[in-house]
């Protein structure tokens, strides 16, 4: 075997590890029967992704990497986050609730909760945010 054979054998790997984990998260997905398809999740209360009972829907951790990537500030500075841990709201969703620190610079805007057991991403930002 040549060394651009081990390459390619290698990329093939990759690649079928990438759509192994797809398919991973889709089931994941659409395995959640209270998993939605909206921007808001029906049974949330309080500040919209902002509190762990009204969390952000998002379409797995890739789902919710992408929508913290549109996410700025109200005045359309880019932010961090940066993933603090998980909680739940079982009276709201039955998946996990990440939590994610978020700041901008030196200022912190506090954190923002999202639940990446739906069907899609959210098009709604929290308070004081907006999306890309």
């Amino acid at each position: 075997m040549g060394l651009l054979d081990f390459f390619g054998k290698k990329k093939k790997e990759d690649q079928e590890a990438a759509e192994l984990m797809k398919a991973l998260i889709q089931y994941q997905v659409e395995s959640r029967k209270d998993g939605v398809d909206t921007d808001d999740i029906p049974k949330g209360y309080g500040p919209y992704g902002l509190c762990k009972t009204n969390p952000v829907p998002t379409r797995g951790i890739p789902g919710s990497n992408e929508y913290l990537s549109r996410l700025r500030t109200k005045d359309g500075r880019s932010i961090e986050s940066s993933r603090i841990g998980s909680t739940s709201a079982e009276d709201v969703t039955s998946g996990a609730i990440d939590m994610y620190c978020i700041t901008s610079g030196d200022v912190s805007f506090g954190t923002v909760y999202l639940c990446p057991y739906h069907k899609r991403n959210s098009g709604k930002a929290p308070e004081g945010f907006r999306l890309l």
